[in-house]
């Protein structure tokens, strides 16, 4: 019998002893299972907490802006994907894979058909258990078929219709609610954020957004229309050739952000191996910022593998309008522009006055040429402001864009080569300055990924909207090379670490004198079972700065260093109750000035009732910086679609609780109240958003209803 058996396997073809094997691992898997389950990524999650946090950190800023990617994660956690029928476009919106292992997991499909269960996924090459845990609340594995036609009356009539109110308050006044004299906030100190939406599965979606930021007047004085920000979008994709259609409000991303990228995107972050920019061309827009998107239509055709995309878009955007007046007295004085507001307040009357100050016509295209392993694309994108952009010059900004028009223009790639992914993107602007990125992910072993990124971007390379992998928020005035790894040496641990080296050839705002800098990040996850995670992180910064408070006639760059390490637990006690406690350091110095120092602590416990539809999460954490260069940032769970990454510093505690009750099958309530108190400090906050007390208390009310 043996014999039998062995000369059976002997004969089999390659594939079909692989797929033997990947059962018996299946199965000893499925019978192990049960020391694992899932993790909490996704909105609430680690993963897309982390990356936030991270983002949060580069630009100094404690906002972020509810995103169509997240909604995304919201929308597959609600509808998973099936991973025997995605295909690359599908995939290409899943943040939570890399794009090798995107590649590996159809690459693994065709050769050896459908997946027999989510289990096997760990015979994938690129699959470990802790990035299949992260996955599963999104993904499914069945023989079901996506519907190729659908009728239209099921299209119209048989999706989800969702409607989202929240209400957010400061409990306490600010100097900008307490002035009489016309220079304060006119409206009322709460928020109102309104959201309908409806969708039939990913082919079609269309609803609109509210929003009245506190502080803004609510159907009167400037906004008698009601709400001071409306969006509204309608969106089809994929019936047949017509690959999707946007009108209305919608994003555009095109090869890797040079010259394109509206919406969220990543860049150095704890995902190390999340270097390339990926996804749709054209995606509907659901999030509240007021600056980054398009608004008019958009196309995507396609054919045996070709693709192409059209999009127009006119809007209004505000900025700060100055008059020109020229010597010669025979022309009338015009206007113009000194630079761009994106915050989308319309507080107080100078805010108001800087409203839709400037119209902006955006257009522009894609033709690109796909198949399984590559694909090459031409983009290019035509900017008009029907004013003159005119900015207070200074020697660091003098290549900046200063002018009434842009054209931009590039060709990016990308190309599988065995275990390799070579991706890339090079763009021109119409004053001749350039940019170059290059990049590969490499599946070095099984358990080894190692990913490469050089960028170069000339001092004066110019676009407006581009948001490719850099250091600075814009591809300008840098030359550097980022190199991450990732080692999962065994079941239990992952090792994950980046080191980028970059360099500016010009100047920069604080940096008077070509510079360089470094960043290296490295951190340690140990998870033991399905109850148990710790990670120990450890990130070192340093840049060239002008010396803080110098007072010679001459600045001069010194090394200004930034360190912070961070321990962070989770032990799940039961199915209902999760504990989780975070210890941060942080470092600061700039040249030879003291140095600035802080920590945090915090406790998290998430509790959810098994016979009672009610959750909740609460934190307490205690910090102390020396100054707001120490600052921390920390993730807290919001409300959905809502994010807070507050900016920890000076001496004192914070608190938060979260309530979500499913009242039922098709209403979800949120309540959350959060209070920061400062021990040493008299006040709270600056200018008009100054409190004259050591505290501020935040409530927030939402519903959500689906029908």
């Amino acid at each position: 019998m043996v014999r039998s058996f062995l000369r059976l396997a002997y004969n089999l073809p390659q594939a079909a002893v692989y797929r033997l094997n990947v059962l018996v691992v299946t199965l000893l898997t499925l019978c192990s299972s049960i020391a694992y389950s899932q993790t909490q990524p996704g909105p609430d999650g680690t993963d897309v907490q982390e990356i936030i946090e991270n983002l949060s950190l580069q630009t100094e800023s404690e906002s972020f802006d509810y995103d169509g990617s997240i909604d995304e994660l919201e929308y597959f956690n609600r509808h998973p994907i099936n991973l025997n029928t995605a295909t690359f476009d599908v995939l290409h919106d899943f943040p939570l894979l890399s794009t090798q292992q995107k590649s590996w997991l159809l690459y693994y499909i065709a050769m050896l058909g459908k997946l027999i269960s989510v289990y096997e996924l760990q015979a994938v090459p690129g699959f470990d258990v802790h990035t299949i845990n992260r996955i599963l609340p999104y993904i499914k594995v069945d023989a079901e078929l996506d519907e190729p036609k659908v009728p239209i009356g099921k299209l119209l009539g048989k999706g989800r219709f969702i409607f989202v109110s929240r209400y957010r308050q400061v409990v306490e006044k600010s100097n900008g609610y307490l002035r009489t004299d016309g220079k304060g906030y006119l409206g009322n100190p709460f928020n109102l954020f309104l959201r309908f939406r409806y969708n039939y599965g990913t082919k079609l979606s269309y609803g609109f957004t509210a929003e009245k930021d506190a502080g803004e007047e609510f159907f009167k004085g400037s906004n008698k229309q009601g709400f001071d920000y409306y969006s509204g979008h309608i969106f089809l994709r994929d019936f047949k050739a017509l690959r999707a259609l946007a009108i209305g409000d919608y994003e555009v991303r095109l090869g890797q952000g040079m010259i394109m990228w509206s919406g969220f995107g990543f860049r150095k972050s704890p995902a190390v191996m999340s270097v390339k920019r990926e996804g749709m061309k054209l995606r509907p827009y659901t999030s509240l910022n007021e600056f980054n998107y398009l608004r008019g239509a958009a196309v995507t055709l396609g054919a045996k593998g070709f693709e192409f995309t059209a999009f127009g878009s006119f809007k209004q955007i505000d900025a700060n309008i100055i008059t020109i007046v020229s010597e010669d007295t025979s022309i009338n004085a015009q206007e113009a522009f000194s630079s761009f507001i994106e915050a989308g307040y319309h507080r107080t009357a100078n805010e108001i006055a800087k409203r839709n100050a400037v119209n902006q016509l955006l257009t522009g295209g894609n033709v690109s040429y796909n198949r399984r392993r590559w694909h090459v694309g031409v983009n290019a994108l035509y900017s008009k402001f029907f004013k003159e952009l005119q900015r207070n010059l200074y020697p660091y900004n003098q290549f900046d864009f200063n002018r009434s028009t842009l054209i931009n223009a590039s060709v990016d790639y990308h190309v599988e080569v065995r275990n390799f992914h070579f991706f890339g993107e090079a763009a021109i602007s119409d004053n001749l300055g350039f940019g170059v990125l290059n990049g590969a992910i490499i599946s070095v072993d099984p358990k080894v990924d190692v990913s490469v990124v050089h960028r170069y971007y000339s001092r004066n390379f110019q676009t407006l909207y581009g948001s490719s992998f850099a250091e600075a928020s814009r591809p300008q005035n840098e030359n550097g090379v980022y190199l991450g790894i990732s080692v999962r040496p065994i079941r239990t641990i992952r090792i994950d670490g980046y080191f980028d080296l970059y360099k500016s050839n010009w100047l920069k705002y604080l940096t008077d004198a070509p510079s360089w800098g470094s960043d290296n990040y490295a951190q340690f996850t140990f998870t033991p079972n399905r109850k148990f995670e710790m990670y120990l992180r450890y990130r070192f910064e340093l840049k060239k700065k002008n010396q803080t408070n110098n007072e010679g006639p001459v600045d001069y760059l010194v090394d200004d260093k930034r360190q912070s390490l961070r321990y962070h637990i989770r032990y799940k006690v039961s199915e209902s109750f999760t504990l989780a406690n975070r210890i941060e350091w942080s470092f600061y110095r700039n040249g030879s000035l003291p140095s600035d120092n802080g920590f945090l602590i915090y406790q998290d416990v998430n509790f959810k009732m098994l016979s009672f539809p009610l959750m909740f999460n609460a934190r307490l954490a205690i910090f102390k910086t020396s100054s707001y260069n120490a600052r921390i940032y920390t993730y807290e769970n919001d409300v959905l679609y809502s994010f807070s990454i507050p900016a920890m510093y000076n001496n004192g505690m914070r608190w938060y609780v979260t309530l979500h009750y499913v009242a039922t099958r098709n209403i979800d309530l949120w309540l959350r109240a959060a209070q920061t108190v400062l021990f040493d400090q008299p006040t709270f906050g600056s200018g008009l958003d100054q409190i004259n007390k050591p505290h501020r208390t935040e409530i927030k009310a939402q519903v959500r209803l689906k029908f």
